[in-house]
């Protein structure tokens, strides 16, 4: 009966031995697969990582042309008030002092009134 229960004992050692080899060869493996699709994974966050970098700084770029753009179309619209407020003070100017002249009661010739059109 002894031999009986030694014999049975390592059987059941022997198959526990087993399958212990073989839970470690398949959790070796599933690390191992995990593993490759970790670095895979990390190596697209890596890339997206420097696109993003990249678009950032693009769309910075982006903004500053734009700012520099609305500065300079600012700076026009602004010379370009200057200079039809200017040419309403000769206008007036012009009609002031051409008012008590004889001329001016009759229109002015079409070539000088297209030379004075300042709107």
């Amino acid at each position: 009966m002894l031999t009986r229960l030694r014999a049975s004992l390592g059987v059941g050692l022997g198959v526990s031995l087993a399958v212990s080899l073989l839970f470690n060869y398949s959790q070796s493996h599933l690390n191992q697969n995990l593993s490759t699709q970790l670095k895979a994974s990390q190596q697209t966050v890596d890339s997206l990582t420097a696109t993003n970098h990249a678009l950032d700084n693009q769309v910075q770029g982006l903004v500053q042309a734009r700012d520099a753009a609305q500065l300079a179309a600012d700076a026009v619209q602004q010379e370009v008030e200057k200079l039809r407020q200017d040419a309403r003070v000769r206008v007036e100017a012009v009609r002031t002092v051409i008012q008590h002249e004889d001329c001016y009661s009759r229109p002015l010739p079409r070539a000088v009134t297209e030379r004075m059109h300042y709107d």
